[in-house]
Protein backbone atom coordinates (compact mmCIF):
# COMPACT_ATOMS: atom_id res chain seq x y z
CA UNK A 1 0.00 0.00 0.00
CA UNK A 2 1.37 3.58 -0.69
CA UNK A 3 -0.01 6.57 1.38
CA UNK A 4 0.07 10.03 0.39
CA UNK A 5 0.11 10.79 4.29
CA UNK A 6 2.16 10.55 7.30
CA UNK A 7 0.48 10.15 10.45
CA UNK A 8 2.11 10.64 14.15
CA UNK A 9 0.28 9.60 17.63
CA UNK A 10 1.55 9.20 21.24
CA UNK A 11 1.64 5.48 21.59
CA UNK A 12 1.69 5.39 25.40
CA UNK A 13 -1.42 5.52 27.87
CA UNK A 14 -2.25 8.67 28.64
CA UNK A 15 -1.09 10.02 32.04
CA UNK A 16 2.34 11.15 33.41
CA UNK A 17 5.38 9.04 33.45
CA UNK A 18 8.88 8.65 32.90
CA UNK A 19 8.99 8.27 28.97
CA UNK A 20 6.24 9.27 26.71
CA UNK A 21 6.30 7.41 23.48
CA UNK A 22 5.38 9.12 20.29
CA UNK A 23 5.16 7.25 17.19
CA UNK A 24 5.65 8.73 13.32
CA UNK A 25 4.60 6.58 10.22
CA UNK A 26 4.65 7.48 6.56
CA UNK A 27 7.23 8.07 3.10
CA UNK A 28 7.94 11.55 4.79
CA UNK A 29 8.40 10.02 8.43
CA UNK A 30 12.19 11.43 8.64
CA UNK A 31 12.07 14.41 6.75
CA UNK A 32 9.00 15.68 9.13
CA UNK A 33 10.82 14.45 11.73
CA UNK A 34 13.79 15.89 10.64
CA UNK A 35 12.75 19.65 10.93
CA UNK A 36 12.27 19.69 14.97
CA UNK A 37 14.83 17.03 15.58
CA UNK A 38 18.51 18.50 16.42
CA UNK A 39 21.43 15.47 16.58
CA UNK A 40 25.12 15.73 15.75
CA UNK A 41 24.16 15.67 11.73
CA UNK A 42 21.03 15.40 9.66
CA UNK A 43 18.20 12.56 10.83
CA UNK A 44 18.32 11.49 7.32
CA UNK A 45 21.94 10.32 7.61
CA UNK A 46 21.84 7.92 10.97
CA UNK A 47 21.36 4.54 10.19
CA UNK A 48 18.22 2.80 10.28
CA UNK A 49 17.94 0.76 14.28
CA UNK A 50 20.09 3.07 15.92
CA UNK A 51 18.96 5.06 18.81
CA UNK A 52 20.21 8.78 18.52
CA UNK A 53 20.65 11.11 21.51
CA UNK A 54 18.88 14.27 20.18
CA UNK A 55 16.34 17.25 21.36
CA UNK A 56 13.51 19.07 20.46
CA UNK A 57 13.12 22.27 19.06
CA UNK A 58 10.09 24.57 17.96
CA UNK A 59 12.79 26.92 15.82
CA UNK A 60 14.99 28.15 18.21
CA UNK A 61 12.80 27.33 21.22
CA UNK A 62 14.09 24.36 22.95
CA UNK A 63 11.45 21.51 23.78
CA UNK A 64 12.77 18.86 25.41
CA UNK A 65 15.91 16.28 25.07
CA UNK A 66 14.83 13.01 23.93
CA UNK A 67 16.12 9.40 22.28
CA UNK A 68 15.04 9.30 18.49
CA UNK A 69 15.15 5.38 16.61
CA UNK A 70 14.61 4.85 13.12
CA UNK A 71 13.18 2.28 11.58
CA UNK A 72 13.43 1.98 7.58
CA UNK A 73 10.90 0.61 5.12
CA UNK A 74 10.17 -2.23 4.89
CA UNK A 75 11.44 -3.32 7.80
CA UNK A 76 9.52 -1.99 10.33
CA UNK A 77 6.50 -2.48 11.98
CA UNK A 78 3.97 -0.95 9.63
CA UNK A 79 6.16 -1.76 6.44
CA UNK A 80 7.05 2.60 6.40
CA UNK A 81 9.22 4.69 7.25
CA UNK A 82 8.74 4.65 10.91
CA UNK A 83 10.39 7.28 13.48
CA UNK A 84 9.76 6.83 17.48
CA UNK A 85 10.55 9.63 19.66
CA UNK A 86 11.40 8.47 23.27
CA UNK A 87 10.89 12.01 24.98
CA UNK A 88 9.95 12.43 28.78
CA UNK A 89 6.49 11.57 30.05
CA UNK A 90 4.73 14.67 30.40
CA UNK A 91 1.36 14.96 28.98
CA UNK A 92 1.63 18.14 28.15
CA UNK A 93 5.67 17.56 26.32
CA UNK A 94 4.28 14.28 24.24
CA UNK A 95 1.24 17.00 22.47
CA UNK A 96 3.30 19.55 22.11
CA UNK A 97 5.77 17.65 20.05
CA UNK A 98 2.42 15.60 18.23
CA UNK A 99 1.46 19.30 17.94
CA UNK A 100 5.24 20.35 16.24
CA UNK A 101 4.94 17.17 13.93
CA UNK A 102 1.29 18.13 12.42
CA UNK A 103 2.83 21.53 12.00
CA UNK A 104 5.23 20.60 10.02
CA UNK A 105 3.40 18.01 7.62
CA UNK A 106 2.28 14.95 10.08
CA UNK A 107 -1.07 13.94 10.35
CA UNK A 108 -2.96 12.56 13.64
CA UNK A 109 -3.06 8.80 13.46
CA UNK A 110 -6.81 7.38 13.69
CA UNK A 111 -7.50 4.52 16.20
CA UNK A 112 -5.43 1.46 14.68
CA UNK A 113 -4.19 3.58 11.69
CA UNK A 114 -0.50 2.13 12.56
CA UNK A 115 -1.59 -1.94 12.69
CA UNK A 116 -4.27 -0.89 9.58
CA UNK A 117 -1.52 -0.05 7.53
CA UNK A 118 0.71 -2.98 9.12
CA UNK A 119 -2.20 -5.07 7.56
CA UNK A 120 -2.33 -3.64 4.47
CA UNK A 121 1.26 -3.56 3.77
CA UNK A 122 1.49 -7.75 4.23
CA UNK A 123 3.55 -7.38 7.41
CA UNK A 124 0.42 -9.63 9.37
CA UNK A 125 -2.79 -11.20 8.89
CA UNK A 126 -6.43 -9.60 9.81
CA UNK A 127 -6.08 -12.24 12.40
CA UNK A 128 -2.84 -11.51 13.47
CA UNK A 129 -4.26 -7.80 13.45
CA UNK A 130 -6.89 -8.67 15.79
CA UNK A 131 -4.52 -10.39 18.10
CA UNK A 132 -2.19 -7.35 18.77
CA UNK A 133 -5.69 -5.50 19.77
CA UNK A 134 -6.45 -8.19 22.00
CA UNK A 135 -2.83 -8.61 22.95
CA UNK A 136 -2.58 -4.67 24.65
CA UNK A 137 -6.47 -5.25 26.45
CA UNK A 138 -4.88 -8.84 27.77
CA UNK A 139 -5.47 -8.81 31.44
CA UNK A 140 -4.78 -12.33 32.78
CA UNK A 141 -2.34 -15.74 31.44
CA UNK A 142 -5.35 -17.21 29.12
CA UNK A 143 -5.63 -13.84 27.10
CA UNK A 144 -2.80 -13.44 27.24
CA UNK A 145 -1.79 -17.15 25.83
CA UNK A 146 -4.65 -16.97 23.09
CA UNK A 147 -3.76 -13.98 21.61
CA UNK A 148 -0.05 -14.54 21.68
CA UNK A 149 -0.60 -18.08 19.50
CA UNK A 150 -3.10 -16.01 17.30
CA UNK A 151 -0.42 -13.29 16.50
CA UNK A 152 2.13 -16.37 16.14
CA UNK A 153 -0.22 -17.33 13.32
CA UNK A 154 -1.27 -20.24 14.64
CA UNK A 155 -4.60 -19.68 13.55
CA UNK A 156 -3.82 -18.02 10.63
CA UNK A 157 -1.54 -20.94 9.10
CA UNK A 158 -4.46 -23.65 9.98
CA UNK A 159 -6.66 -21.56 8.07
CA UNK A 160 -4.78 -20.93 5.05
CA UNK A 161 -4.10 -24.59 4.49
CA UNK A 162 -7.70 -25.21 4.69
CA UNK A 163 -8.43 -22.45 2.26
CA UNK A 164 -5.32 -23.13 -0.38
CA UNK A 165 -6.75 -27.14 -0.29
CA UNK A 166 -9.98 -25.66 -1.56
CA UNK A 167 -9.26 -23.60 -4.05
CA UNK A 168 -6.95 -26.17 -6.06
CA UNK A 169 -9.85 -28.72 -5.43
CA UNK A 170 -12.30 -25.93 -6.80
CA UNK A 171 -9.73 -24.88 -9.61
CA UNK A 172 -10.08 -28.46 -10.74
CA UNK A 173 -13.41 -28.63 -10.90
CA UNK A 174 -13.99 -25.25 -12.76
CA UNK A 175 -11.30 -26.95 -15.51
CA UNK A 176 -14.01 -29.99 -15.79
CA UNK A 177 -16.51 -27.56 -17.21
CA UNK A 178 -14.13 -26.68 -20.19
CA UNK A 179 -13.84 -30.19 -20.98
CA UNK A 180 -17.70 -30.76 -20.41
CA UNK A 181 -18.33 -32.77 -23.31
CA UNK A 182 -15.39 -35.30 -23.01
CA UNK A 183 -16.58 -36.39 -19.90
CA UNK A 184 -13.29 -36.08 -17.81
CA UNK A 185 -12.75 -35.72 -14.65
CA UNK A 186 -9.82 -34.00 -13.35
CA UNK A 187 -10.61 -34.06 -9.56
CA UNK A 188 -11.78 -37.56 -7.88
CA UNK A 189 -15.06 -37.27 -6.60
CA UNK A 190 -13.54 -39.64 -3.84
CA UNK A 191 -10.97 -37.82 -2.99
CA UNK A 192 -12.88 -34.67 -2.85
CA UNK A 193 -15.69 -35.73 -0.65
CA UNK A 194 -13.19 -36.87 1.97
CA UNK A 195 -10.95 -34.11 1.58
CA UNK A 196 -14.42 -32.17 2.21
CA UNK A 197 -15.21 -34.35 5.54
CA UNK A 198 -11.84 -33.69 7.00
CA UNK A 199 -11.90 -29.81 6.30
CA UNK A 200 -15.35 -29.55 7.80
CA UNK A 201 -14.64 -31.56 11.01
CA UNK A 202 -11.96 -29.04 11.54
CA UNK A 203 -13.89 -25.99 10.84
CA UNK A 204 -16.61 -28.21 13.72
CA UNK A 205 -14.08 -28.44 16.05
CA UNK A 206 -12.60 -25.03 16.07
CA UNK A 207 -16.75 -23.65 16.65
CA UNK A 208 -16.82 -26.31 19.21
CA UNK A 209 -14.09 -24.69 21.17
CA UNK A 210 -15.33 -20.96 20.43
CA UNK A 211 -17.36 -20.49 23.49
CA UNK A 212 -14.13 -21.64 25.34
CA UNK A 213 -11.68 -19.22 23.07
CA UNK A 214 -14.00 -16.32 23.96
CA UNK A 215 -13.85 -17.52 27.65
CA UNK A 216 -9.64 -16.88 27.39
CA UNK A 217 -10.11 -13.53 25.94
CA UNK A 218 -13.02 -11.97 27.49
CA UNK A 219 -13.18 -13.92 30.51
CA UNK A 220 -16.05 -15.90 32.87
CA UNK A 221 -19.13 -14.02 33.76
CA UNK A 222 -20.00 -15.68 36.46
CA UNK A 223 -23.51 -14.63 38.72
CA UNK A 224 -24.21 -14.65 41.76
CA UNK A 225 -28.48 -15.09 42.40
CA UNK A 226 -30.25 -16.47 44.86
CA UNK A 227 -33.56 -15.15 46.94
CA UNK A 228 -33.46 -12.08 49.28
CA UNK A 229 -31.41 -11.88 51.98
CA UNK A 230 -30.16 -15.19 51.58
CA UNK A 231 -26.01 -13.69 51.53
CA UNK A 232 -25.56 -12.43 48.05
CA UNK A 233 -23.66 -9.48 48.69
CA UNK A 234 -21.26 -10.49 51.75
CA UNK A 235 -20.54 -13.58 49.17
CA UNK A 236 -19.26 -11.05 47.15
CA UNK A 237 -17.70 -8.85 49.78
CA UNK A 238 -15.77 -12.08 50.70
CA UNK A 239 -14.48 -13.34 47.33
CA UNK A 240 -13.01 -9.37 46.66
CA UNK A 241 -11.99 -9.41 50.79
CA UNK A 242 -13.78 -5.83 50.75
CA UNK A 243 -17.16 -4.09 51.39
CA UNK A 244 -18.06 -3.66 48.09
CA UNK A 245 -21.89 -4.12 48.62
CA UNK A 246 -23.60 -2.69 51.26
CA UNK A 247 -24.87 -5.99 53.81
CA UNK A 248 -27.78 -5.50 55.53
CA UNK A 249 -30.95 -7.38 57.55
CA UNK A 250 -33.28 -5.70 55.28
CA UNK A 251 -34.55 -7.71 52.20
CA UNK A 252 -34.14 -6.38 48.63
CA UNK A 253 -31.00 -4.16 49.91
CA UNK A 254 -29.06 -4.31 46.23
CA UNK A 255 -31.71 -3.22 43.51
CA UNK A 256 -28.67 -3.58 40.65
CA UNK A 257 -26.11 -5.46 39.42
CA UNK A 258 -22.68 -4.61 40.77
CA UNK A 259 -19.82 -6.09 38.83
CA UNK A 260 -16.31 -7.00 40.13
CA UNK A 261 -13.32 -8.85 38.95
CA UNK A 262 -11.37 -11.39 39.53
CA UNK A 263 -8.11 -13.13 38.24
CA UNK A 264 -8.32 -16.65 39.30
CA UNK A 265 -5.49 -18.99 38.60
CA UNK A 266 -4.74 -16.79 34.71
CA UNK A 267 -8.37 -16.44 34.18
CA UNK A 268 -10.71 -13.36 34.40
CA UNK A 269 -13.65 -13.91 36.73
CA UNK A 270 -16.31 -10.97 36.37
CA UNK A 271 -18.40 -11.71 39.62
CA UNK A 272 -21.76 -10.09 39.34
CA UNK A 273 -23.89 -9.99 42.33
CA UNK A 274 -27.73 -9.80 42.04
CA UNK A 275 -31.36 -8.19 43.31
CA UNK A 276 -32.75 -11.24 44.67
CA UNK A 277 -35.20 -12.59 42.67
CA UNK A 278 -38.97 -12.56 44.04
CA UNK A 279 -42.00 -11.63 43.29
CA UNK A 280 -42.41 -7.55 44.06
CA UNK A 281 -44.96 -4.51 43.63
CA UNK A 282 -41.85 -2.22 44.24
CA UNK A 283 -40.73 -0.47 40.80
CA UNK A 284 -37.40 -0.21 42.03
CA UNK A 285 -36.91 -3.53 42.88
CA UNK A 286 -38.76 -5.32 39.88
CA UNK A 287 -35.78 -3.39 37.69
CA UNK A 288 -33.04 -4.99 39.81
CA UNK A 289 -34.87 -8.54 39.41
CA UNK A 290 -35.21 -7.51 35.87
CA UNK A 291 -31.84 -7.10 35.29
CA UNK A 292 -30.58 -9.83 37.53
CA UNK A 293 -32.58 -12.46 35.29
CA UNK A 294 -31.07 -10.90 32.35
CA UNK A 295 -27.24 -11.29 33.96
CA UNK A 296 -27.54 -14.87 34.35
CA UNK A 297 -28.95 -15.17 30.75
CA UNK A 298 -25.14 -14.14 29.30
CA UNK A 299 -23.32 -16.47 32.84
CA UNK A 300 -20.91 -18.84 32.17
CA UNK A 301 -21.31 -19.96 35.84
CA UNK A 302 -24.06 -19.11 38.26
CA UNK A 303 -23.20 -19.44 42.17
CA UNK A 304 -27.04 -20.24 43.51
CA UNK A 305 -27.08 -19.22 47.06
CA UNK A 306 -29.58 -21.01 49.49
CA UNK A 307 -30.21 -20.23 53.02
CA UNK A 308 -29.36 -23.25 54.84
CA UNK A 309 -30.91 -22.22 57.68
CA UNK A 310 -34.40 -20.91 56.20
CA UNK A 311 -37.33 -23.41 54.95
CA UNK A 312 -37.23 -24.48 51.79
CA UNK A 313 -40.85 -22.38 49.92
CA UNK A 314 -42.25 -22.60 46.85
CA UNK A 315 -40.67 -18.95 45.66
CA UNK A 316 -37.15 -20.90 46.14
CA UNK A 317 -38.46 -24.22 44.61
CA UNK A 318 -39.64 -22.06 41.52
CA UNK A 319 -36.10 -20.26 41.20
CA UNK A 320 -33.94 -23.38 41.51
CA UNK A 321 -36.35 -24.73 38.79
CA UNK A 322 -35.78 -21.94 36.42
CA UNK A 323 -32.34 -21.70 37.00
CA UNK A 324 -31.69 -25.56 35.62
CA UNK A 325 -33.82 -25.00 32.93
CA UNK A 326 -31.81 -22.33 31.61
CA UNK A 327 -29.11 -25.13 30.84
CA UNK A 328 -26.40 -22.98 32.67
CA UNK A 329 -23.41 -24.48 34.78
CA UNK A 330 -24.59 -23.98 38.24
CA UNK A 331 -22.39 -24.31 41.38
CA UNK A 332 -24.74 -24.18 44.67
CA UNK A 333 -23.77 -22.47 47.56
CA UNK A 334 -25.34 -23.50 50.98
CA UNK A 335 -24.60 -20.19 53.17
CA UNK A 336 -25.29 -19.46 56.80
CA UNK A 337 -23.93 -22.49 58.29
CA UNK A 338 -23.43 -20.38 61.37
CA UNK A 339 -27.00 -20.73 62.26
CA UNK A 340 -29.19 -24.05 63.34
CA UNK A 341 -29.71 -25.63 59.69
CA UNK A 342 -33.36 -26.64 58.77
CA UNK A 343 -31.59 -27.67 55.08
CA UNK A 344 -30.60 -31.35 55.93
CA UNK A 345 -28.62 -32.76 53.60
CA UNK A 346 -31.22 -35.20 52.72
CA UNK A 347 -33.64 -32.10 51.78
CA UNK A 348 -31.18 -30.81 49.54
CA UNK A 349 -30.56 -33.81 47.77
CA UNK A 350 -34.02 -34.21 46.70
CA UNK A 351 -34.42 -30.55 45.64
CA UNK A 352 -30.74 -30.24 43.98
CA UNK A 353 -29.62 -34.02 43.82
CA UNK A 354 -27.37 -33.09 40.58
CA UNK A 355 -25.67 -29.88 41.06
CA UNK A 356 -22.10 -29.14 42.67
CA UNK A 357 -22.49 -28.10 46.17
CA UNK A 358 -20.31 -25.90 48.55
CA UNK A 359 -21.19 -24.79 52.36
CA UNK A 360 -20.40 -21.68 53.61
CA UNK A 361 -20.63 -19.02 56.21
CA UNK A 362 -20.13 -15.66 54.84
CA UNK A 363 -20.23 -14.13 58.32
CA UNK A 364 -17.57 -16.33 59.69
CA UNK A 365 -15.71 -17.08 56.11
CA UNK A 366 -15.53 -20.40 57.08
CA UNK A 367 -16.15 -22.31 53.60
CA UNK A 368 -14.74 -19.60 51.62
CA UNK A 369 -11.58 -21.00 50.89
CA UNK A 370 -13.41 -24.20 49.56
CA UNK A 371 -16.10 -22.10 47.48
CA UNK A 372 -12.90 -20.53 45.74
CA UNK A 373 -11.46 -23.27 45.18
CA UNK A 374 -14.40 -24.82 43.32
CA UNK A 375 -14.86 -21.68 41.30
CA UNK A 376 -10.78 -22.03 40.25
CA UNK A 377 -12.28 -25.94 39.42
CA UNK A 378 -14.80 -24.39 37.20
CA UNK A 379 -13.20 -21.36 35.47
CA UNK A 380 -10.21 -23.66 34.52
CA UNK A 381 -12.46 -26.31 33.13
CA UNK A 382 -13.90 -23.88 30.92
CA UNK A 383 -10.72 -21.44 30.12
CA UNK A 384 -7.12 -22.46 30.23
CA UNK A 385 -5.83 -23.25 27.09
CA UNK A 386 -3.41 -25.93 26.54
CA UNK A 387 0.26 -25.49 24.97
CA UNK A 388 0.13 -24.64 21.46
CA UNK A 389 -4.09 -24.92 21.12
CA UNK A 390 -5.49 -22.60 18.62
CA UNK A 391 -8.66 -21.44 19.45
CA UNK A 392 -11.16 -18.76 17.50
CA UNK A 393 -12.06 -15.68 20.03
CA UNK A 394 -14.53 -13.28 17.82
CA UNK A 395 -18.27 -13.37 17.06
CA UNK A 396 -16.44 -12.47 13.33
CA UNK A 397 -14.90 -15.68 13.21
CA UNK A 398 -17.47 -18.03 14.62
CA UNK A 399 -20.06 -16.55 11.72
CA UNK A 400 -17.23 -17.31 8.98
CA UNK A 401 -16.90 -20.36 9.72
CA UNK A 402 -20.70 -21.40 10.29
CA UNK A 403 -20.98 -20.09 6.76
CA UNK A 404 -17.85 -22.18 5.39
CA UNK A 405 -19.33 -25.31 7.03
CA UNK A 406 -22.81 -24.82 5.27
CA UNK A 407 -21.15 -24.41 2.02
CA UNK A 408 -18.87 -27.52 2.56
CA UNK A 409 -22.49 -29.46 3.21
CA UNK A 410 -23.93 -28.14 0.50
CA UNK A 411 -20.63 -29.03 -1.97
CA UNK A 412 -20.84 -32.55 0.00
CA UNK A 413 -24.57 -32.77 -1.24
CA UNK A 414 -23.71 -31.81 -4.55
CA UNK A 415 -21.31 -34.47 -5.45
CA UNK A 416 -23.41 -36.98 -4.07
CA UNK A 417 -26.43 -36.29 -5.80
CA UNK A 418 -24.44 -36.13 -9.16
CA UNK A 419 -25.61 -32.46 -9.61
CA UNK A 420 -23.63 -30.08 -12.24
CA UNK A 421 -19.73 -29.41 -11.44
CA UNK A 422 -21.38 -25.84 -11.32
CA UNK A 423 -22.69 -26.55 -7.72
CA UNK A 424 -20.11 -27.72 -6.03
CA UNK A 425 -17.16 -25.13 -7.48
CA UNK A 426 -19.34 -22.67 -6.33
CA UNK A 427 -20.18 -23.92 -3.16
CA UNK A 428 -16.12 -24.57 -2.44
CA UNK A 429 -15.59 -21.32 -3.66
CA UNK A 430 -17.93 -20.14 -1.00
CA UNK A 431 -16.32 -22.06 1.71
CA UNK A 432 -12.63 -20.91 0.41
CA UNK A 433 -13.94 -17.11 0.73
CA UNK A 434 -15.22 -17.58 4.48
CA UNK A 435 -12.02 -19.16 5.35
CA UNK A 436 -9.98 -15.93 3.76
CA UNK A 437 -12.20 -13.21 5.42
CA UNK A 438 -11.22 -14.45 8.57
CA UNK A 439 -7.19 -13.96 7.65
CA UNK A 440 -8.26 -10.74 5.06
CA UNK A 441 -7.46 -12.82 1.86
CA UNK A 442 -10.80 -11.61 1.21
CA UNK A 443 -12.24 -8.63 3.29
CA UNK A 444 -14.29 -5.13 2.78
CA UNK A 445 -13.63 -1.58 3.93
CA UNK A 446 -16.79 -2.19 6.82
CA UNK A 447 -14.82 -5.37 8.02
CA UNK A 448 -11.38 -3.19 8.28
CA UNK A 449 -13.09 -0.02 9.79
CA UNK A 450 -15.31 -1.91 12.39
CA UNK A 451 -12.00 -4.22 13.37
CA UNK A 452 -9.23 -1.44 13.81
CA UNK A 453 -12.05 1.22 15.53
CA UNK A 454 -11.41 -0.77 18.76
CA UNK A 455 -7.80 -0.14 18.55
CA UNK A 456 -6.20 2.55 20.81
CA UNK A 457 -4.96 5.44 19.05
CA UNK A 458 -1.07 5.12 18.73
CA UNK A 459 -1.08 0.99 17.83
Amino acid sequence: METECTIAAVATPAGEGGIAVIRISGKRAVDICGKVVKAKKPLSQYKARRAIYASIFEGDKFIDDVIVTLYRSPASYTGEDVVEISCHGSTYIAQLIINLLIKNGAEPAQPGEFTKRAFLNGKMDLAQAEAVADLIKAKTESSRRVAAMQLKGGLSKKLSEMREQLIKVMSLIELELDFSEEDIEFASREKVLKLIERIKEELEYLLQNYRRGRICRDGINMVITGLPNVGKSSILNCLVQRERAIVTETPGTTRDTIEEILDVEGIQVKIIDTAGIRHSGDLIEKEGVKRAKEAVNIADLVIMVLDGSGETGEEETSLIKWLKDKKTEILCVINKTDLPMKKSEEDLNKIIPDLDKVYISAKTEKGIKELIRKITEHALKKGMPGGEEILITRERHKTALQNAVVHLEKAYDSIQKNMSQEFTAFDLRGAAQEIGSITGSITTDQILDNIFNEFCIGK
